[in-house]
């Protein structure tokens, strides 16, 4: 965890603040969805999955993935540095490049091939550039995101960003900031949008109010953790798809996690971007469980994946 840069170029701050992510968008409350579980299957021991659907005041329909990080034998990856790691993007020559896109699906299937054992995976980090549906080879990253012990983010500051971490030591936590000394000992760090609950208590993150998404409903993904850091919950909602699930709200989130016992928890990339999969046992093939807009899938720039 020694190599740190700490440059970030006018231009891609520019670029950035143009993103609909760091356009201000007011708060706005919505009525909460009454979800409830409707299927809850342990995957293995110490992983339960669950479905959750609601009917009012709209339809939504979601995933849940309950994980006892103190179980032996569950282990984590994520995706990797890209092999021009640094070099401007091609395309989009203000960013460094820093991985290389693929669907959540594929990021399973490709690191089972390699060996790891992957029996879970969920995109995390928000990217950019960014254009619908999702067109770009490569990605970069706001915050700080480290990957398997080697920092992915190159240039990025990690104080005033939400950031899920786990810790080489086997301890999770989710901060808004870090000193540059507390990067240490960093194995994942994926940047959020924003964090949603902080020691049980909703939380406004500036960094959530100055996304487009905010105070909407929409597609999303969440990671919570329980007050004493030993249980991880991963949140997938569909959106934008009526008569099956319109999404979620902040407020939605809060009150889902908040259910399974989480009293910190940070929006993750959401949209279309949210993705769930499980690696099914009985065909031997990754499946998504999650259900996208018009079955477009799409290519996301970091994967978090849960090994066995």
């Amino acid at each position: 965890m020694k190599e740190t840069a700490w440059t970030f170029s006018a231009a891609v701050v520019l670029a950035l603040m143009a993103h609909p992510l760091c356009m201000a968008d007011a708060p706005r409350r919505l009525p909460v969805a009454d979800a409830v579980v409707v299927k809850s299957v342990e995957y293995r021991p110490g992983v339960t999955l669950k479905r959750l659907v609601a009917e009012k005041p709209r339809k939504m329909a979601a995933y849940l993935v309950q994980i006892d990080l103190t179980t032996p034998g569950i282990g984590f990856t994520a995706t990797e540095r890209a092999p021009n790691w640094g070099e401007p993007m091609p395309d989009s020559p203000d960013f460094p490049i820093e991985t290389e896109c693929e669907t959540t699906a594929d990021f399973m299937r490709r690191r089972r091939e390699a060996g790891e054992n992957v029996g879970i995976a969920v995109n995390a980090a928000a990217y950019h550039p960014f254009e619908y549906p999702g067109i770009h080879r490569y990605a970069a990253f706001w915050g700080w995101n480290v990957s398997n012990g080697v920092p992915l983010s190159k240039g990025r500051n990690p104080r005033n960003a939400a950031m899920f971490i786990l810790r080489e030591n086997g301890r999770a936590e989710i901060a808004s900031s870090l000193s540059p000394s507390e990067t240490d000992g960093i194995e994942f760090s994926f940047s959020g949008k924003g964090i949603i609950l902080k020691d049980g208590e909703d939380f406004d993150d500036p960094l959530l109010l100055r996304g487009g998404t905010a105070g909407s409903v929409c597609p999303r993904t969440a990671f919570g953790l329980t007050a004493d850091g030993k249980t991880l919950i991963l949140l997938v909602v569909d959106g934008r798809q009526p008569g099956y699930s319109m999404g979620a709200s902040i407020d939605d989130l809060r009150r889902i996690l908040r259910s399974e016992g989480c009293s910190d928890a940070v929006d993750m990339d959401g949209g279309g971007s949210s993705s769930l999969v499980v690696f099914d046992r009985k065909s031997g093939t990754p499946r998504m469980l999650n259900r996208h807009k018009d079955g477009l899938v799409r290519k996301v720039g970091l994967n978090f994946g849960i090994t066995f």
